[in-house]
């Protein structure tokens, strides 16, 4: 009789133990610390028109699960990790990612993305700006969905030398060395906010054309107290590099804005002459009079 009670008992908790495991499967705790709110939205993913699988989706942050999408266009995946590291293969590409650092290196290239990643039942989520660099693919939401686009899908190219064959050495010089003398202690997203400025200096007529023509410009003023201070000829450190390069891969925190400040030091003019955007770190940002905010 004892006997069977205690089996009775052995079966009892066995099922009470794998319901708890079920309920723990139904609750979405994201390992790596992510800057987001507990209990994420399901999202539909769709590749081309085929429903694919989910995503997870807390506000503007969304992850992808990769396996699926590898699976369906025969790209190899093999990956390992937690919320601190990750390692993933892609064919014959490396990526890496390192919480914190608010970029992954793919194929010694640098591809922003402050969000993180997510390990979720087993699986490595990508957030999907990451994941459409990584791929090249396109992405846009249809009704609560999300919709990738893989027509020119296609595998990320990097190498050694990627940077020094497809940018000037004279604009990576002029970019790192600007950002490191206003920027060198600021976030990544303040690094990447004073390049956003200097490049779309560059892109706008009322200023000169290349990086070293905006970082010397001296038309109605100084433009750049490290220029007048000569601190913008000390070496940048390497996050401030790396800032460089992935202003040039497109990451922008800054928007259209090309003007910022230090309130610290006075932007009394700035307040009054331009139409303030937004705050990163240490410095304000500004647009033009009148003039949104892409």
């Amino acid at each position: 009789m004892r006997k069977r009670i205690f089996a009775a008992a052995l079966v009892l908790a066995l099922l009470l133990s794998l319901c708890a495991a079920a309920a723990a499967e139904d609750t979405l705790e994201p390992i790596t610390p992510v800057s987001a709110p507990k209990g994420a939205e399901s999202v539909p993913v769709y590749l081309d028109g085929l429903l694919l699988g989910r995503a997870y989706a807390w506000g503007s942050y969304v992850y992808v699960d990769l396996k699926p999408l590898c699976t369906h266009r025969d790209i190899d995946m093999d990956w390992s990790g937690d919320g601190q590291r990750f390692s993933l293969t892609l064919d014959t590409l490396e990526v890496e990612g390192e919480s914190g650092r608010q970029y992954f290196t793919a194929d010694s290239r640098y591809i922003y993305a402050p969000e993180d990643w997510l390990i979720y039942g087993g699986r490595l989520y990508l957030p999907v700006k990451a994941l459409c660099k990584l791929l090249n693919l396109g992405a846009a939401w249809d009704g609560g969905a999300l919709m990738l686009d893989g027509s020119r899908l296609k595998l990320l190219e990097g190498g050694v030398d990627y940077y020094d064959l497809n940018y000037s050495t004279e604009d990576v010089y002029w970019l790192s060395h600007i950002i490191g003398s206003e920027a060198g202690i600021e976030p990544m997203e303040g690094k990447i906010g004073v390049g956003n400025v200097v490049l779309n200096r560059v892109k706008d007529p009322d200023f000169p054309d290349t990086v070293f023509g905006v970082v010397y410009d001296y038309e109605h003023t100084v433009q750049f107290e490290p220029v007048s201070k000569g601190t913008i000829h000390e070496d940048p450190k390497p996050d401030d590099l790396i800032a460089a390069y992935l202003v040039l891969e497109g990451a922008n925190t800054a928007g259209d804005c090309i003007y910022f400040v230090n309130p610290d030091f006075g932007s009394y003019w700035f307040d009054n002459n331009l139409d303030f955007v937004m705050s990163i770190g240490r410095h304000n940002f500004y647009v033009s009079k009148g003039r949104d905010n892409a």
